[in-house]
């Protein structure tokens, strides 16, 4: 152990972070949670690099997984759903895949840039820009967003969520 956590600051700091957190989460191996909330209901919570998706969900060719989630709840029963990729592709690659994946899978994309944020607090949070898509038919919506590079040797975090449209909050 005392030489793993110098080990793994030195593959986030050549490789990027999207590497190191992978190695980690491959370590640890699958696990699992329950939350209790104040009602009394539960919400059960699933971690793991190998969760299962729906065929829909396109995986950047060359990427590899991170960390995926999965929480589900009495209230949301469907869930809200999460995976982590890493990938060497530049944003315009990355957006260009999705734009082109989802469009044909039946979804409406739209680009959501940095989502209204300026490029300097962007480049703070390391958000390089969000795809979001939603297919009415199904009631599915699906989220990518894209971090921006890290390492000397660059590599970016692909965040991806998906969940049912209608279990989505009301935004103002």
């Amino acid at each position: 152990m005392r030489r793993f956590l110098p080990f793994l600051i030195v593959i986030a700091f050549i490789f990027g972070a999207s590497y190191a957190s992978a190695l980690i989460n491959r370590i640890m191996g699958p696990w699992s949670s329950t939350a209790i909330h104040q009602d009394g209901s539960l919400s059960h919570m699933q971690f793991g690099v190998d969760l299962p998706r729906p065929e829909w969900v396109p995986v950047y060719p060359g990427a590899w997984v991170v960390g995926g989630s999965k929480i589900t709840s009495a209230q949301h029963p469907a869930g809200f759903h999460g995976l982590d990729l890493g990938t060497r592709a530049s944003l315009d690659e990355v957006k260009r895949f999705y734009t082109e994946q989802l469009t044909a899978a039946g979804f409406e994309v739209s680009d959501l840039g940095l989502m209204g944020l300026n490029p300097p607090t962007a480049a703070l949070l390391g958000i390089d820009g969000m795809i979001s898509a939603k297919r009415h038919a199904t009631d599915d919506a699906i989220d990518v967003q894209i971090r921006t590079p890290d390492g000397i040797i660059p590599s970016r975090l692909l965040q991806i969520h998906w969940r049912k449209i209608s279990a989505t909050l009301p935004t103002p």
